[in-house]
């Protein structure tokens, strides 16, 4: 009887135990999604809840700014005007709205109109697609060459007058020409105009009275190297660095090295290498970091002792 109450008592505690592991919940892809975004950094949701109007929501007057000459390859030949000869960029295009043409197969395709604010004209794109399809398009693609003035109103609204901090040094003139730029400096936002076709902000900006600006991406672009967060962050970086003395910070913000410097601020002042190479020798580790351009810096032993730049 003893045998036959212990072993009961043993069945029970085993069919506990199984019966907990059963209902532990199944961790999904969701979750570890929920997780990720419940760690990004304010930066990067400060623009999420920004976004172009989907095609849908479009008003016939909407406006456009044309990125690129290349538009006209897109637009239907017409005897009002040589499509051949348009040149478009940095015209604002006036929304007509769509219709439809049949196929074939019965399946119509959608035709957007355009119409230029000086010329008087009115261009029709065929879309090559079903409403349907359009539809499930990110409306950014949806007329190529094209960046909504809406969308670039919202960000503006967003950053205008606000001081950030600079990430990039990769800066432009109000001209759009390329300039010597700093890392990690306060900036002041004066002004978020169109860009072009990869990056559809230019965010201009003044440091220490001079103007400047950056190409930024949208956060529902494929294009995520020059994003928000990418470019920007709200706190001074040189406080989470107080350990690297001001001449090498100095240094840092101007996209310099020297020799003697740490891994940590060669990454802060260049950027993370291309490749990375590292040898054990009889002294230590020889590390190897190159980057394009034929750049390349050589450490020993965690400290820079020769580059090429």
């Amino acid at each position: 009887m003893k045998l036959i109450i212990c072993c009961l008592f043993v069945s029970l505690a085993l069919s506990g135990c199984f019966t907990g592991i059963e209902n532990t919940g199944h961790i999904t892809e969701k979750d570890v999604t929920r997780v990720k975004a419940d760690r990004k950094s304010p930066e990067e949701i400060f623009l999420d809840t920004v976004h172009p109007a989907d095609f849908m929501h479009w008003k016939p007057g909407k406006l456009f700014y044309v990125s690129d000459n290349n538009i006209r390859l897109i637009f239907t030949p017409s005897s009002l005007y040589d499509v051949g000869s348009l040149q478009l960029k940095g015209d604002t295009l006036r929304y007509g709205g769509y219709k439809f043409i049949r196929q074939i197969d019965n399946s119509e395709d959608v035709i957007i109109s355009m119409s230029d604010l000086d010329k008087n004209n009115t261009y029709y794109y065929n879309t090559g697609k079903t409403i349907d399809e359009v539809e499930e398009q990110k409306s950014e693609y949806i007329v190529p060459f094209l960046i909504d003035l809406d969308y670039v109103d919202k960000i503006r609204s967003m950053l205008i007058g606000k001081t950030l901090y600079i990430k990039t040094s990769l800066w432009m003139d109000v001209d759009r020409n390329a300039i010597e730029g700093l890392h990690y400096v306060p900036v002041v936002i004066t002004d978020v105009k169109p860009g072009d076709i990869v990056y559809p902000f230019f965010v201009e900006f003044e440091c220490n009275d001079k103007k400047a600006a950056v190409y930024m991406s949208s956060q529902v672009s494929s294009i995520k190297n020059m994003t928000f967060d990418k470019l920007f962050s709200f706190t001074d970086l040189r406080k989470n660095y107080s350990h690297i003395t001001d001449e090498n910070w100095e240094m840092i913000t101007k996209g310099d090295i020297a020799v003697a410097m740490t891994k940590e601020e060669c990454s802060l002042s260049l950027g993370a290498p291309r490749s990375i190479e590292r040898v054990p020798t009889h002294g230590g580790l020889y590390e190897r970091w190159s980057y394009d351009n034929g750049v390349y810096l050589i450490f020993e032993n965690g400290l820079l002792t020769r580059f090429r730049k």
